[in-house]
C-alpha cells in the first residue's frame, strides 16, 4: 500500500508540472496593433506662417493585399481627424492596403479635406504607418486683427445666395473651398466699418491670404502653393 500510494504522488506531482509548464508557453500571435502617425504634413514657402486645420470625420479602410492568403471582406472603421495620431487598430497578421478620406465632401468647410493611403503594408508585429495624402481643397484666410467681431467674413459661391461663414484658428479667419471654385468674399474691416467684397477662383493646394487696403475698396491677395508629403 505504501508503493501504491508514492507511485500516485509521483504520478501527480508529474502531472501537476506538465500542466504548469504547458500554460507558461506563450500561444502563437496572429493580430497585431496599427496606428497611425499624422497623415501627412502639409508645407508652404518660408515666409508663409498658415498652420493647415485638421478636423472633422473621417473613414478608415483595410483591404487583403496582393497574393495574400486573407480572405476577410474589407475592415472599415471612421475616425476623428483631430486624434488621428492617437488611432489604433487590431488586425489580423497579413498585408494590407489601407485608404483614409475625410466624410465631407461640400463646396466648403473648416478643415483641410484629403485621402490618404498605403499600399501593402506587412503586418507581421505592431506597427505604425505613415500615410501619403493628397487634397482638392484650397484655403482662403483673412487676419483677424482686420476683422470688425461683429461679423464674422462669408464665402459665397457663384451662383448660389448660400453664405458660408469662415472659421478661427492660427489667428486668422479661414475656410477651405473645393479646388476651381468660384465666389465672393465679403467681410467688415475693423478700424473702418467698411464692407469689403472681393471674387475669387480658388485653385486647389493654394493658400489665397486676403487683406483690405484701407480708405479705398479694394483688397490685396496674396496667393502662394502648398504641398503635401508623406510624415516623418
Amino acid at each position: 500500500m505504501k508503493k501504491l500510494l508514492l507511485f500516485v504522488c509521483a504520478v501527480a506531482m508529474f502531472c501537476f508540472g506538465c500542466s504548469k509548464n504547458n500554460g507558461a508557453l506563450p500561444l502563437p500571435k496572429n493580430t497585431f496593433e496599427i496606428s497611425l502617425s499624422r497623415p501627412f504634413v502639409v508645407v508652404t514657402t518660408p515666409d508663409d506662417t498658415w498652420i493647415q486645420v485638421l478636423g472633422g470625420k473621417g473613414f478608415i479602410q483595410f483591404d487583403a493585399a496582393g497574393s495574400d492568403t486573407l480572405t476577410a471582406a474589407s475592415i472599415k472603421d471612421s475616425v476623428n481627424l483631430k486624434d488621428i495620431a492617437g488611432y489604433k487598430k487590431q488586425l489580423t497578421a497579413g498585408n494590407y492596403d489601407i485608404a483614409l478620406k475625410t466624410k465631407s465632401e461640400a463646396v466648403t468647410d473648416t478643415f483641410i479635406r484629403f485621402t490618404a493611403g498605403a499600399s501593402h503594408i506587412e503586418l507581421n508585429k505592431d506597427k505604425q504607418v505613415s500615410l501619403t495624402a493628397n487634397t482638392n481643397d484650397a484655403v482662403i484666410t483673412i487676419s483677424k486683427k482686420q476683422i470688425d467681431n461683429s461679423a464674422r467674413p462669408v464665402f459665397m459661391p457663384a451662383g448660389t445666395d448660400k453664405m458660408y461663414e469662415f472659421g478661427l484658428a492660427n489667428d486668422y479667419y479661414f475656410i477651405y473651398v473645393k479646388g476651381a471654385t468660384s465666389g465672393r468674399i465679403k467681410f467688415t474691416e475693423v478700424t473702418t466699418g467698411n464692407l469689403y467684397l472681393k471674387d475669387i477662383t480658388a485653385t486647389a493646394t493654394f493658400h489665397y491670404d486676403i487683406s483690405a487696403i484701407l480708405n479705398a475698396t479694394g483688397v490685396v491677395v496674396r496667393s502662394t502653393q502648398f504641398h503635401i508629403k508623406p510624415a516623418i
